[in-house]
């Protein structure tokens, strides 16, 4: 076992409700059959996948003061006993998110509820926990949303209190939180391709634009590289590291996917799982793909098969190119 230690930040979990409406028409009486209820949240489900990958890592965040039990059974039990719980307990309840899925109209709808708001106590608490947890040989990843109450200068007082402590920072996070952390001295920045677009203003017409757009990306004002993932969907994910471009994807046939909630989380979890812990990197962006795609085509949400993730670790195209610096 490596001394890395993983933390994952989850400011704003939810617990996910899935479920499948055959022809699903809004404004309609629909029936829907519930295909999974579980504790969620990016970090919370990067943990998650992490401990069932064979690593061990700390789980950290803010939960509803009604829920704390339930995401403490989860990932203990989810987590094979490798996830340490260290959430912290605010006011108010959890929120839920809703997802729809049409197998015949093969789409995917997302309702996102609101959720508790916090205050200036809890933050500080939560800055206090993280203080505690960062110092060299550390990666603390902060993904999802903001919890009301919080804001981006918050978030980033947060961030800065991970890297005063020596902490690698990884992040995960879209909108306003996204924007703050353009000129922030991150060691990783995790975007799906959409967001890339709109984080830098224009369209990607090919594979070779967006890794362009990805070095530039890595590239920060102090003359230092960060590593930038760009996840893609089907057609896998890209990491621009300071040594090399690396593009993966699994082929899978379309008629296997049952969904793609949290894939993007488990891809971050496998890339943790072993870049952070020894792994090259064309090697780790292999983890990542292989977690996410057993993610895709798992039948029950918030369990993966390492059965899938060896079969798709073995069938995951990999390139590989050197980086010009």
């Amino acid at each position: 076992m490596h001394d890395v230690r993983v933390v994952t930040v989850t400011l704003n979990p939810a617990i996910d409700h899935l479920l499948e409406a055959p022809q699903f028409v809004v404004g309609s009486h629909v029936r829907a059959k519930r295909i999974g209820r579980n504790p969620a949240g990016k970090g919370v489900n990067i943990a998650r996948i992490i401990a069932a990958l064979g690593s061990r890592c700390i789980a950290t965040g803010f939960v509803g003061t009604g829920e704390l039990d339930m995401f403490e059974s989860f990932l203990d039990a989810s987590g094979k006993g490798r996830v340490t719980n260290q959430l912290l307990r605010v006011r108010g309840r959890t929120r839920d998110n809703v997802t729809i899925m049409d197998p015949v109209l093969d789409t995917e709808t997302h309702i996102r509820e609101q959720g508790f708001a916090v205050v200036r106590d809890d933050i500080n608490r939560m800055a206090s926990k993280i203080s505690m947890l960062a110092r060299e040989g550390t990666a603390i990843v902060f993904g999802g949303s903001l919890p009301e109450g919080m804001t981006i200068g918050d978030f980033r007082s947060l961030v800065h209190v991970a890297q005063d402590g020596g902490a690698r920072v990884i992040v995960d996070v879209s909108g306003e939180a996204l924007e703050v952390m353009r000129e922030e001295p991150l060691w990783m920045l995790k975007i799906n391709d959409k967001e890339l677009a709109g984080f830098v203003g224009k369209t990607h017409d090919s594979e070779e634009d967006l890794i362009e757009t990805a070095l530039a990306l890595s590239t920060r004002r102090d003359g230092q590289y960060a590593h930038v993932v760009v996840t893609r969907g089907a057609a896998g994910a890209i990491a621009v590291t300071p040594g090399e471009v690396v593009v993966g994807r699994v082929f899978v046939h379309p008629g296997l996917i049952a969904h793609t909630v949290g894939c993007g989380d488990a891809m971050l979890a496998g890339i943790l799982h072993g870049t952070l812990l020894g792994e090259e990197w064309d090697e780790s962006l292999r983890h990542g793909l292989s977690a996410a795609t057993a993610t895709a085509v798992s039948r029950e949400p918030g369990v993966i098969s390492l059965e899938d993730v060896a079969q798709f670790y073995e069938a995951a195209d990999m390139q590989v190119t050197a980086r010009i610096m």
